[in-house]
């Protein structure tokens, strides 16, 4: 007997197998809840679907028979099988108000001819695969923030110091670590309120959770709701394909700070004063609602009651997150602590270009004690990299300072300056002015630079050198 005979006796048995199983059996078998499957004919027309579409898919299968795939289901890409006859297993298809895991498979007779192909579920429970879906993405957006993070994280799990105001700090840091009440620092620009919050994240329960970073300075207005909230598959141009969480689905089980949250826009004021009453949120083109459990810590160096005077903040917003309020003092208040600060700083800079010098002088540390330091830990660091790139020897010295270190040209009022005039508000202005003008020069006009050591953005630095322009032309105009 030749080999296409044995096989044409093979197929006769298989079919015969087949049709002792009986009728509703096969149909049983083929049906099912778990996979809800659709087939559809060699020129994609739909052959079958099944009686659980309603349920799981959303689509009528009394309607959908004899209907091409694609006027049913948009998105689709069953009837591409038909082209190869290859099967395409795990891809996701945004179908039923969820993205769902599918199989696309081909059918084909015993001697190997395509009649068409089957779309099915992968799972047991499909009800489960947005559970599954958010978890994958939220694993994915978790990874690939912590690999931008690691970096800004190293050496930032303790607050360096041993003078009262910063003993004062840990203090109410390892209290607050012990509740889960939100948390509001304040303090001037560069004090280290990242720190902080990350040493009470670090200190607490959910140390082992994600701690979730966002700069309400640095996010332009239209993206802030899908930056916090996420959003799913094509809910606005450019989105990605497969959606993204925001950043509270990412802080789930851990922490999220929000800093600068004093330049967070009104309307976003409102869905965030929801979020935070709710413990939930919705994606931008989503229809489910997401629980998300997270502690919150906000960060400012504004004064937000002058803010809610200038209906700029929310008043209900801020009783909500100033529930614990931790001040991070400014250089100027702990000067006994910065040689200790310059030598974490110089350590942490070795350890990242592997070169440059150990020490630094004692000459060079009076300097530095000796300076106003308007720009703070921030500004003291910026120094520091500088003065380490400088160097020719194994110890920093004066003349490896900047020239506003070396002649002590602080930003705070002396003891010889003339006594400041005018309202508090004026007075307030005058001494921003000094400060932004002495960082400039302490940057030789980078900008860029001396809005990353004030802790602000570009455009809001521009905006303020413009006040001060304006100020100043007026002042000479009178």
């Amino acid at each position: 007997m030749d080999d296409k005979n044995m096989d044409d006796k093979h197929n006769d048995a298989y079919k015969e197998k087949l049709h002792n199983l009986g009728e509703e059996f096969i149909y049983g078998l083929i049906d099912n809840p778990y996979e809800c499957p659709i087939v559809i004919g060699e020129n994609g027309t739909i052959r079958f679907i099944s009686r659980y579409s309603q349920q799981f898919l959303g689509i009528d299968g009394k309607d959908a028979i004899g209907k091409h795939i694609t006027e049913v289901i948009n998105g689709t890409r069953l009837h591409e099988i038909l082209q190869d006859g290859k099967a395409r297993i795990g891809d996701t298809l945004y179908i039923g108000g969820r993205q769902q895991l599918i199989s696309r498979i081909p059918i084909k007779d015993t001697a190997g001819n395509l009649l068409g192909a089957v779309g099915k579920g992968m799972l047991n429970e499909v009800t489960r695969l947005w559970d599954l879906q958010r978890k994958i993405e939220l694993l994915d957006g978790q990874l690939e923030y912590y690999q931008k993070q690691l970096s800004q994280l190293k050496g930032g799990t303790d607050i360096i110091g041993e003078s009262p105001p910063i003993q004062e700090v840990k203090d109410k840091s390892l209290l607050a670590a012990k509740t889960a009440s939100n948390i509001l620092i304040t303090g001037e620009s560069g004090t280290g309120k990242e720190v902080i919050a990350y040493f009470i994240h670090q200190s607490s329960p959910r140390a082992s959770g994600p701690f979730i970073k966002v700069n309400c300075a640095a996010i332009p207005p239209d993206l802030f709701e899908s930056e916090l909230f996420g959003y799913e598959s094509g809910a606005f141009t450019g989105a990605r394909t497969e959606g993204k969480p925001g950043k509270f689905e990412m802080a789930h089980g851990g922490t999220i700070l929000l800093d600068e949250i004093g330049e967070l826009p009104l309307s976003m004021q409102a869905k965030l004063l929801r979020v935070l009453q709710e413990r939930t949120v919705d994606r931008l083109g989503g229809t489910k609602t997401i629980p998300v459990d997270f502690r919150l810590i906000a960060a400012t160096n504004r004064d937000l009651s002058e803010l809610i005077k200038e209906d700029k903040f929310r008043i209900d917003l801020y009783f909500r997150i100033n529930v614990f309020n931790i001040l991070a003092p400014s250089l100027r208040q702990m000067k006994d602590d910065i040689p200790l600060i310059a030598h974490h700083l110089l350590s942490q800079l070795k350890s990242e270009i592997s070169w440059g010098p150990s020490g630094i002088s004692k000459e060079a540390i009076e300097l530095l004690k000796g300076y106003a330091w308007p720009g703070n830990v921030r500004e003291l660091r910026n120094v520091m990299e500088k003065a380490s790139i400088i160097s020719r020897g194994n110890m920093i010295r004066p003349e490896d300072l900047p020239e506003q270190v070396r002649h002590c040209t602080d930003a705070g009022p002396r003891t010889d300056d003339p006594p400041l005039e005018g309202n508090l508000r004026q007075i307030l202005e005058e001494t921003e002015r000094k400060v932004i003008e002495n960082v400039l020069r302490s940057v030789q006009g980078n900008k860029t630079k001396a809005a990353e050591i004030l802790g602000m953005h570009r455009t809001s630095l521009y905006d303020k050198l413009n006040k001060i322009r304006s100020a100043s032309n007026v002042d000479r105009n009178n």
